[in-house]
Order: C-alpha cells, then sequence, then structure tokens
C-alpha cells in the first residue's frame, strides 16, 4: 500500500497583494506512520513550543523547529514531488479558467509526476467543498496519474488536522514557497529526494 499527501502554498488569485508563485507538493510514502512518528516525535520533543498549536504549519513554525522536521524527513524512505507555477503565466495554463479549475490543472501537471505501483490512498488538503468540484478533480487525478497497472487508487479530501502527512506536506509546501516567492532556500535546501517541475514556463 502507498499513500500520498498533497498540500499546496500561495494562493491563485489576481489581487495586488496575492502572491506570484503557486506551488504544489505530494509526499509519496509505503508507511504512513513513518510520518505520524515524525510529527510526534517532533511534539515530545518541542512540548513547550508547540504546547498551543493543534497542527504542524510550515507558516508560524518557529525555524529551529522547521529545521528539525526537515532534517529528520530526509531520513524517510519518502518521494517528494513538487510543481512550480508563476501566476504571470496563468494564460498559458487555462486562460479564461476560474481558481477552482486553475488549481484542477495543476494538480493534475502534479499527478503527471506521481508513478502508482500499488494500491494507494490519497490525501488532498480540503480546499473544495461542492461535491461536483471535488468530482471533477478526482477525475482529473485518476486520469493524469501513471498508473500503467491500473492499481486502486482511493482520494479523501480532508482537514489536515487528521492527517500527519499533510501537514508534513504543509512544511514542505511552505519551504519550496519561500525558496520561490522570497528568495529564501534556507529551508528547500535540506529537503532531500524530492523533485521540482516548472509548469507553462516559455
Amino acid at each position: 500500500m502507498s499513500f500520498i499527501y498533497v498540500d499546496e502554498s500561495g494562493d491563485l488569485g489576481t489581487k495586488p497583494s496575492s502572491s506570484r508563485y503557486f506551488v504544489i507538493v505530494a509526499i509519496k510514502i509505503d508507511d504512513s506512520r513513518k510520518l505520524e512518528r515524525l510529527v510526534k516525535k517532533t511534539r515530545l520533543r518541542f512540548k513547550k513550543e508547540l504546547l498551543n498549536s493543534n497542527e504542524i504549519k510550515g507558516g508560524y513554525l518557529p525555524s529551529k523547529i522547521k529545521i528539525h522536521l526537515l532534517k529528520r524527513l530526509n531520513k524517510i524512505d519518502c518521494e517528494i514531488l513538487i510543481i512550480v507555477f508563476d501566476k504571470r503565466n496563468r494564460y498559458k495554463a487555462c486562460n479564461y479558467c476560474d481558481n477552482n479549475e486553475l488549481y484542477d490543472v495543476l494538480a493534475s501537471e502534479l499527478s503527471k509526476l506521481i508513478k502508482i505501483n500499488k494500491p494507494t490512498f490519497m490525501f488532498i488538503d480540503k480546499s473544495k467543498y461542492k461535491q461536483k468540484d471535488i468530482f471533477e478533480l478526482n477525475e482529473r487525478i485518476l486520469k493524469n496519474v501513471n498508473n500503467v497497472k491500473k492499481h486502486p487508487i482511493q482520494i479523501e479530501h480532508a482537514n489536515s488536522i487528521h492527517y500527519k502527512g499533510l501537514q508534513v506536506a504543509d512544511l514542505i509546501s511552505w519551504s519550496v514557497f519561500q525558496n520561490f516567492e522570497n528568495k529564501n532556500d534556507e529551508f528547500i535546501n535540506i529537503i532531500k529526494n524530492k523533485t521540482i517541475k516548472t509548469v507553462f514556463e516559455d
């Protein structure tokens, strides 16, 4: 059994205050308990700092905890797949689509990097609430993943508070986002075993 956790950083808005980049990340791992133990052990080690935090989030963790988590993640056998999108190229991705469809297009690009070699559970950080939107995204993902042998894939749109893997995906997406949006490579340079693809570039 494989487990995939998907989360993103940045936004798809067009306001002046919106981000320039949008990052979407997948962690693929055969033993999800390893990510659970990583987060639990981190919470125990930094019990005081994380006392009032219900979950691990890249945006507000102290730097020393981020670095600790990312270094420990390197010791876990997993694959990290990353799509980076510069929103100046929005017209190349889908010229007249709304943000909901644009997200689906980018999730499809991420799916193309994923090779399925056994039955798989995929957990996506919940950002869609209409059944129609969820169904359409799931269909795009299933169409685009590299699943030659047609292994069963179950997709769940979930709240990250319930899944440690989604929390780790959040930290990774935040780290990549910092590199592209804010030219801060301190955290992305720690992450090993990663594949980064920029999409819809010239």
